[in-house]
């Protein structure tokens, strides 16, 4: 059972002596909105667990105009390190903010972390499970929560629905994407009348094709064969340049409903912000602790 501090309790009296500064880490953005969901995250979780959580991107964030956010420039892992304040630490804690298992994590992040901890050796990191670990079902509650929220908005027909992700070179990373699908193939099955994952793109050749069907060949396939209703539920944590209004998820759903005027398509929001995100999130610090 996880036990949340009063969110209005200042900082200053937890017991954080003893905990390590923690990094909620995404991939980056250069778009300001994802930046800002990123950071009422990880305030949130400073306000409601005893540790310290630092919105940081593994690339990109430091290159937005300040300006843009509210006059707090953006991080990345680079510019996290290099600072005063890591310097100044033996011990920090990364939890991810991926679905799985990215090369992000995997191979970048880790590298500046050794790079990091080369420096003096006294220093250690370590970096928590990304959201996904096998079996649990709460991403696939949390998409199925979306769906009926947008399934809500419009009329009570019965739907398609399309789980798309960016599509990766790393068939594990996608494996995370079919075993959630699975789930939510399941928790759909008295509500929807169709179900695909997808790939927002993906990379060419034949070894890259388990990214298979493309969200654009799946709209097309489903119009021509006659579906008039369709959800596009979106397997991302952040709105940017893919997830974002008229990103490129948009727009791929508006080119097909040009084709296809018959066909309604409807996006979720991104589920970075779902409240089941957050207590997976909880549950990490949580468990970091024993």
């Amino acid at each position: 059972e996880i036990i949340f501090l009063h969110a209005t309790q200042p900082s200053s009296t937890r017991k954080r002596m003893n905990l390590p500064i923690c990094l909620l880490v995404d991939n980056g953005s250069l778009r300001p909105e994802a930046i800002f969901s990123l950071r009422r995250v990880a305030q949130k979780l400073s306000l409601e667990t005893p540790f310290k959580v630092i919105p940081v991107g593994l690339l990109h964030s430091n290159k937005v105009d300040s300006a843009l956010l509210d006059g707090v420039s953006g991080e990345t892992i680079g510019t996290f390190l290099s600072d005063e304040q890591p310097n100044t630490q033996n011990e920090l804690m990364v939890l991810p903010f991926f679905f799985g298992p990215s090369r992000g994590i995997t191979e970048w992040l880790i590298e500046k972390l050794e790079e990091w901890k080369s420096r003096d050796s006294t220093r250690s990191y370590r970096v928590l499970d990304p959201l996904f670990k096998g079996n649990e079902l709460q991403l696939a509650q949390a998409l199925q929560d979306e769906i009926e929220n947008t399934s809500n908005l419009q009329s009570p027909e019965k739907y398609k629905v399309a789980l798309v992700d960016h599509g990766t070179p790393v068939q594990v990373v996608n494996q995370v994407r079919e075993a959630v699908g699975d789930q939510l193939k399941d928790l759909l099955s008295e509500q929807a009348i169709g179900f695909s994952t997808c790939s927002m793109e993906r990379r060419e050749g034949d070894e890259y094709s388990f990214n298979d069907p493309l969200l654009e060949n799946l709209l097309i396939e489903w119009a021509e064969g006659g579906a008039t209703q369709v959800i596009v539920a979106l397997f991302f944590l952040l709105s940017g340049r893919h997830a974002g209004k008229e990103g490129d998820l948009a727009e791929i759903c508006t080119k097909v409903k040009k084709q296809f005027p018959a066909i309604n398509i409807l996006l979720t929001n991104p589920l970075g912000e779902h409240e089941i995100i957050f207590k997976i999130l909880c549950e990490r610090l949580h468990a970091s602790k024993n």
